[in-house]
Parts: C-alpha cells; sequence; structure tokens
C-alpha cells in the first residue's frame, strides 16, 4: 500500500524516550499507511538499537537511518531524500502523537489534496506540572485558500505543521545542517510557499518541555546561542530572494524571527565577544521587523549596548536572579 505520512523523528541520545514516541504511532487501523523514519544522528547511547529492533518487528511501516551527527537540521534532509509519503511531518523523539488524533488525521490526509495541514497541539510542561493545548482557530476540515484567508500564530509552530511532499521537493527544501533550532526553517520556508491548507481541529501533537538538556532551556541557549543567529541570518536571506510567497509571508517571518531575536539578544549581550556578523545580523533583524510592523520588536528594548538595542527593563525583573550583576554594572558603569 501507497504511504500517506512520512514522519520523520530525529534521535540523538533518545533512549529514554524513542520508545514512548513511536509506540504512540503504532496504530493498527493506519500503521500500514505511515512510513516511520528514525534518523539516528550519531547517538552515544542505546538509541540505534532500539530503533533497529522497531525496524525488525515493524520492517513494512518503520525505517532506519543511521548518520554521524550533524544536528536536527541533517535529519530532515536524510528523511526527505528518502520518505515516499503523500505528506510529511516531523515529530521529536522527545515528543508524542495523540494515538487516537493520528487516525483521524492519517484517515484525512488520505482524502485531500492540499499543501499544507494544521492541527493544534498540547504541551506537556515537565517543570510547571501543566498540560496546555494550543487551539487554532480557524475553519475547520475545508480547503483554505492561504492568498485569501486569515492565519493564527499558532500555525507559525512545527508542532502544527505537516505539509504535501510535493511541495517540500518543488521547492528543494532542505534545512541548514549543523546547527540546532532549525525547526524555524521548516515552518517559514514551506509556509510562506503554500498555496493551500486545511486545519483539522484535533491536538496531535504532544510537545514535552522543561529537561534540563532540552535545546530550549536556558543553560542550552546560552551554550549555542550563535545557532540562533546563523539560522536567523538564512531567514533574513532567503525574505530577500525574489520568489513567490503567499500573503502571510510577512507574517510568518516576523512571528518567527522576533522569537529568534528575544531569545539570542541577551545571550550576545551579557555574554558575547563583539562580534560584527551578529551585531548586523539583530539590527537588520530588529529594524525590518520594525519596518514591517506587524510584531514589532520595540517594546520590548529601549537603550543600546555593544551597539544593539538591549532588552526592556522588565525582562531584567522578569530574569533578575540571573541578569543582577550586569543589571548592577550597566547603571553603575563598572
Amino acid at each position: 500500500m501507497s504511504k500517506i505520512l512520512s514522519i520523520c523523528v530525529p534521535s540523538y541520545n533518545m533512549e529514554q524516550y524513542l520508545e514512548r514516541c513511536v509506540d504512540s504511532m503504532l496504530v493498527d487501523e493506519v500503521l500500514d499507511k505511515l512510513e516511520i523514519i528514525i534518523v539516528n544522528d550519531g547517538s552515544k547511547d542505546g538509541t540505534l538499537a532500539i530503533a533497529n529492533d522497531y525496524k525488525k518487528r515493524y520492517p513494512d511501516s518503520i525505517v532506519v537511518i543511521d548518520k554521524p551527527n550533524g544536528h536536527y537540521g541533517s535529519c530532515v534532509n536524510a528523511s526527505l531524500k528518502v520518505a515516499t509519503g503523500k505528506y510529511f511531518r516531523i515529530v521529536d523523539a522527545d515528543d508524542w502523537v495523540d494515538s487516537d488524533a493520528l487516525v483521524e488525521f492519517v484517515n484525512t490526509l488520505e482524502k485531500i489534496d492540499v499543501d499544507c495541514v494544521c492541527t493544534n497541539y498540547t504541551v506537556h510542561n515537565l517543570q510547571e506540572d501543566t498540560v496546555i493545548t494550543k487551539n487554532i482557530d480557524l475553519p475547520a476540515n475545508v480547503i483554505l485558500d492561504l492568498n485569501s484567508c486569515s492565519i493564527s500564530k499558532y500555525c507559525t509552530r512545527m508542532h502544527s505543521l505537516t505539509y504535501s511532499l510535493s511541495l517540500l521537493r518543488a521547492i528543494n527544501y532542505e534545512q541548514t545542517e549543523g546547527v540546532c533550532y532549525t525547526d524555524t526553517e521548516y515552518v517559514y520556508l514551506p509556509l510562506s510557499r503554500s498555496k493551500s491548507m486545511m486545519f483539522i481541529d484535533i491536538s496531535l501533537y504532544q510537545y514535552y518541555i522543561g529537561r534540563d538538556d532540552q535545546s530550549m532551556n536556558p543553560g542550552v541557549i546560552k551554550k549555542n546561542f550563535m545557532h540562533f543567529i546563523l539560522v536567523n541570518k538564512r531567514l533574513l536571506l532567503e525574505h530577500e530572494k525574489d520568489v513567490k510567497y503567499n500573503r502571510h509571508e510577512n507574517f510568518i517571518w516576523s512571528i518567527i524571527v522576533k522569537g529568534l531575536v528575544f531569545h539570542s539578544t541577551p545571550y550576545y549581550i551579557l555574554h558575547g565577544e563583539n562580534n560584527e556578523m551578529v551585531e548586523r545580523t539583530l539590527r537588520n533583524s530588529i529594524n525590518l521587523l520594525d519596518q514591517l510592523g506587524i510584531c514589532s520588536p520595540r517594546p520590548l528594548f529601549l537603550y543600546r549596548f555593544h551597539g544593539i538595542p538591549y532588552i526592556h527593563i522588565w525582562y531584567f525583573y522578569k530574569c533578575l536572579a540571573k541578569f543582577e550583576l550586569f543589571f548592577f554594572r550597566l547603571f553603575y558603569r563598572i
């Protein structure tokens, strides 16, 4: 049977979580319509052994790619080279899907032909012990023309988005390799070039946050803040290209880049050495965001430091325990 959905599962040292992720997809009703591509990204634990065991047990539905470490984008690129499904999406190995929602999702995909499919997603916060579903306010189960309809900011999350494989190949989609945070590219590049979308009112993706080693943990962001800059730089270059985008391109770009700027700027100010490329990227992003006026970052910035605006004082209050030394030195000039 032809596959309806190819699911890329990027996996680096995920032996603790991979089984939960894959088991959530092994639903008898739709398993023969799924192509689950587990990409072992040079793991040093038992991730590959777990993946190969699944392949042995489900040879018609599980594909395993074993490759040297190249970060998130390289896993997506490797999956796209072998994917055969009608549609393609990413599920991180430490996350999972709602099994019941997956059945409805795959059966719906089989019947439709659109560039992009959007669903709700649920955030499971380990530290705060909360479970919150992000609901997207769009008409459900109708084909939406992305050059005439409105879209929600929650449509600009990787967790919400599934694309037609033919679209991804038509635009020669490829993610930046060697860095984290390229899920932003997965949102911006295909979504801004999609012509049609369907929203299915289910919460498919289950997003697990709050781990100390997660890419969005503050300590990991500090270590990898240059990854934000490199992805931000690529999105600036892509935004300037003379290609056919849909009417939401500026909105999608602004939402994504504002997030990149917001996360990377404090770490550059507090920990980074003067770097012309970093400052130029941040300045250009901030100025363009301000010009577009869709979600201007100006309320977050007041003065200038190291040649770039720095975060508004409310951000320091929020993070005072972490920033108090910088706060003191800034105002007392020591």
